[in-house]
């Protein structure tokens, strides 16, 4: 009669073993990417927001610009802010509480 002999458990420790490292390593690598893609995501929404923003102050500084030169913008500016008026106007002066 043959005798088989058993293969050593031993192989199959290591190959488990082995197999769990590498699943391990799988595991830690893409809890990393999660995290990478979690991050550019939100730096991608921060910078699509700061990109509206900065359309928004362009169009308000073009429309500024546009203004800037009229007349209606001068003579607006000049009775604001420097208090003038035109030639032929009435100025009434009240008492404000």
């Amino acid at each position: 009669m043959k005798h088989r002999q058993k293969k050593s458990p031993v192989w199959k420790v290591i190959v488990f073993v082995f197999f769990v490292i590498v699943f391990a390593m799988v595991l830690v690598r893409l809890n990393k990417e999660r995290e990478m893609r979690s991050r550019v995501e939100k730096r991608s929404r921060d910078l699509d927001i700061a990109a509206a923003q900065a359309s928004a102050e362009y169009a308000d500084a073009m429309e500024r610009s546009r203004k800037a030169g009229s007349d209606d913008y001068v003579e607006e500016i000049a009775r604001e802010s420097l208090g003038m008026v035109m030639p032929g106007e009435t100025v009434f002066v009240t008492e404000e509480e």
